[in-house]
C-alpha cells in the first residue's frame, strides 16, 4: 500500500491529502499482510463499520494470538507517544504472519496535543511492520480528525440515504446470512424511509418469523400491515426528528388504539422538557453527543447519535415554540371535545416538525 516512488530526476510534487479507502480493498490488502499504520474510521453506518472492523482484525491477527496482539481503548485514555509505542511493539504472532491491531473508540476524545506523534506514525508507512491502529470517530468534526486527515487514510461509512437503503439492506442481509429477496429489500426500504436502524430491526424480525426460509415481499408487507406502531416514544422520536409523515402515521395508530390526546401531549411535553434540560447542558460547552450519553447512557449508539442530531437541530427557540403549540393544542381539545382531538393533535405535530 506504499506510494510509488517518483522517477529519478522528476520534480517532486507537493504532498496531497490521502484519499478515502475502499473497505474491500482494505480487507484484500490486510489479507496479504498490508495495512495502513493509522486508519481514521468515520460515519454513522455502525452496522457496516463494525462488520468491516471485525474482518480487518481477523485478517491481521494470527490465529491463537488474538489476546496478545489485540488492544482496545477509549479516546480519553490515549496519549500520543503511548499509543505509538503500543503500535510499534513486535506482534506475538509475528512468526505466524500476524500483526498488532489497536482499536480506539470515541477517538474525538483524544486531546489535541496528542496528535503530533500520531501524525508522524501515520507517515511511517511500512516501517511499522503492518501493525494497524484504527481510530473510530463518533463525531464527524473536530480538531483531532481534521489534523490527522492530512496524513492518515480515512474509511468512511455514511448512513444510507433512502434511495440507497434497498441495496444496503441486501448487503446487511448477506452479512447476517439472512436470505432476502431483492423485491423484499425494496419493500422494506420503501416502508422505512431513511430509518436504517429501524429497517434492520424489521429485517431481523422477518428473519425470526420466516424461520430461516427466504424472505419475500409478501412477508414484509404482511408484517407491516399487522404491525401498527402504538409506541408513544416512537411518536416523540419522529416529531423531534422532523419526520412528519411517520409521526402522523404513528399518531393515528395511537389514536385508533385508544390513547387519549392528553396522554400523547403529556409524553411529548415531557420529551421537550428533557431536550430543554440537555440544551442547557450544551450551553455550558458540552457537545450534543456527550450530553445525550450522560442523560441516556444505556441507549444503543445509533439511537444516541440520532438523539444528538435532534438536539442540535432543536435550539431553545424551537423547543419553546413547541411548548406553546402543545398548550394551544390542549386548549383546543378542551374547547372542542374529543371529536376533534385527532385534528388538533395532527396540527400540533405539523407545527413542531416543520418549525
Amino acid at each position: 500500500m506504499a506510494a510509488p516512488k517518483s522517477p529519478r530526476g522528476a520534480r517532486a510534487k507537493p504532498s496531497r491529502r490521502p484519499a478515502g479507502l475502499d473497505p474491500l480493498e482494505l480487507l484484500e490488502a490486510a489479507g496479504q499482510g498490508e495495512a495502513p499504520p493509522l486508519l481514521l474510521v468515520t460515519g454513522q453506518d455502525y452496522f457496516s463499520r463494525d462488520a468491516i472492523l471485525v474482518e480487518l482484525q481477523r485478517a491481521l491477527l494470527a490465529e491463537g494470538f488474538e489476546a496478545f496482539d489485540r488492544l482496545s481503548m477509549d479516546g480519553e485514555e490515549v496519549t500520543g507517544e503511548g499509543l505509538v509505542n503500543q503500535a510499534e511493539l513486535l506482534a506475538m504472532g509475528g512468526m505466524a504472519g500476524g500483526r498488532r491491531f489497536i482499536l480506539v473508540r470515541r477517538a474525538e476524545k483524544i486531546r489535541e496535543r496528542e496528535t503530533e506523534p500520531l501524525a508522524r506514525f501515520a507517515g511511517a508507512g511500512g516501517a511499522v511492520g503492518g501493525n494497524c491502529v484504527a481510530l473510530v470517530f463518533s463525531e464527524s468534526k473536530g480538531a483531532v480528525l481534521t489534523a490527522l486527515k492530512k496524513t492518515a487514510l480515512v474509511l468512511d461509512f455514511p448512513a444510507p440515504r433512502d434511495y440507497q437503503l434497498a441495496r444496503w439492506l441486501e448487503a446487511q442481509a448477506k452479512r447476517l446470512k439472512i436470505p432476502l429477496e431483492t423485491d423484499a429489500a425494496r419493500a422494506l426500504a420503501d416502508l422505512s424511509g431513511e430509518d436504517y436502524v429501524g429497517a434492520v430491526s424489521q429485517l431481523m424480525a422477518a428473519s425470526l418469523v420466516s424461520g430461516g426460509a427466504r424472505i419475500g415481499r409478501a412477508l414484509i408487507e404482511t408484517l407491516s400491515a399487522g404491525g401498527r406502531d402504538t409506541n408513544p416514544f416512537h411518536l416523540a422520536d419522529a416529531v423531534l426528528g422532523g419526520e412528519t409523515a411517520r409521526a402522523i402515521r404513528i399518531l393515528r395508530d395511537l389514536h385508533e388504539a385508544g390513547h387519549s390526546g392528553y396522554m400523547i401531549l403529556g409524553l411529548l411535553e415531557s420529551q421537550l422538557r428533557k431536550f430543554l434540560k440537555m440544551r442547557a447542558a450544551m450551553a455550558e460547552g458540552r457537545t450534543a453527543r456527550s450530553v445525550v450519553q450522560g442523560e441516556s447512557p444505556m441507549l444503543p449508539p445509533p439511537i444516541q447519535a440520532r438523539m444528538a442530531k435532534q438536539l442540535e437541530s432543536f435550539d431553545e427557540r424551537r423547543l419553546l415554540a413547541a411548548f406553546r403549540a402543545a398548550r394551544a393544542a390542549d386548549r383546543a381539545i378542551k374547547s372542542h371535545g374529543s371529536g376533534a382531538e385527532l385534528a388538533h393533535l395532527e396540527s400540533f405535530v405539523w407545527t413542531v416538525a416543520v418549525s
